[in-house]
């Protein structure tokens, strides 16, 4: 394919699990930077997470799905989202193999990437490498210097951290937006709605990271509209269920909600998961829990 078939591009290479806050200003840069040359702004990324090939009983679990993940990139401007097959044998390339595949389709301008990039067979292909690659084939390389909050760099790795102790509201903050689980709502025994407080409850995607087990304020997202809902995350003790679940209890809600789509993002977590010697014990306890869930979204909502 000769120069002139060859689209040019500013692109970045990477994961972007979640697409946080540190992705997002790489991602504005790589689109700022291609509309001043006039060129087209590309983000490549890989499915499954290379460690999910590689080392699966190391893969960590994904902050995004990949829908969500696409979607986010797109939102952010790029002209082009490059979604690559990752397998074995794509990771017996060197870097400069990868970006020579890269090349047949696109001809690169300039490669903007983050802190720590490495690409290649064993992560061979670090900055100063890419670079010296870059010279060769005609492209520059930039780092984008890491985005911070709180004196800590943003990343997937510290987000996971967060929401496995249960600090939803800090991952909203690194996320740039609340953190969100998605399922299908499925048949209950309908405990809750013996006892005043229906809830609509679908099972976490295994490969999903999960906050801690605990009640949240949440708002739930179904048929495109927005509800305030306290919801629980994780096994049931006070009935003697085990399965891990997602139980949303929308507040002010009537309707059936079985078999819908519900989106729930977390905005704080109201306390952890305990066992109630009775049922009336536990109701008494949400009816505290729905007052403490309304306070907080009311309070998320004025910040």
């Amino acid at each position: 394919m000769s120069d002139i078939e060859r689209v040019p591009v500013v692109a970045t290479i990477g994961n972007f699990d979640g697409v946080h806050l540190g992705h997002q200003e790489l991602l504005r840069e790589v689109v700022a930077t291609a509309r001043t040359l006039g060129v087209e702004s590309l983000c490549i990324t890989f499915s499954p997470h290379p460690q999910q090939v590689l080392v699966p009983e190391r893969a960590p679990l994904a902050l995004t799905s990949l829908n969500e993940r696409v979607s986010l990139l797109r939102e952010l401007g790029v002209d082009g989202v490059l979604l690559v097959e990752f397998s074995r044998d794509l990771s017996t390339l060197s870097a400069e193999a990868f970006l020579d595949l890269v090349q047949t389709r696109h001809r690169l301008v300039e490669l903007l990437v983050g802190p720590g990039f490495a690409i290649g067979r064993e992560r061979s292909g670090t900055l100063p490498v890419i670079r010296e690659i870059g010279a060769r084939q005609g492209f520059a390389v930039h780092e984008v210097p890491p985005v911070t909050v709180r004196g800590e760099v943003v990343s997937s790795t510290r987000i996971r951290r967060l929401l496995s102790e249960g600090d939803v509201r800090l991952a909203a903050e690194l996320l740039g937006r609340p953190y969100r689980l998605a399922g299908r709502v499925l048949p209950g025994a309908r405990r809750g709605r013996a006892i005043g407080f229906p809830t609509a409850n679908f099972r976490p995607p295994k490969e999903r990271a999960l906050p801690a087990e605990g009640v949240y304020a949440v708002v739930a997202r179904v048929d495109g509209r927005a509800h305030p809902a306290v919801a629980h995350l994780g096994r049931r003790p006070t009935v003697g269920e085990d399965e891990v679940l997602l139980e949303a209890h929308l507040l002010d809600y009537h309707g059936d909600l079985y078999e819908k789509w519900l989106e729930v993002e977390f905005i704080e977590r109201v306390r952890g998961t305990k066992r109630f010697d009775s049922v009336e014990e536990l109701r008494r306890q949400i009816v505290q829990d729905v007052e403490v869930a309304r306070a907080r979204i009311l309070a998320w909502h004025l910040v």
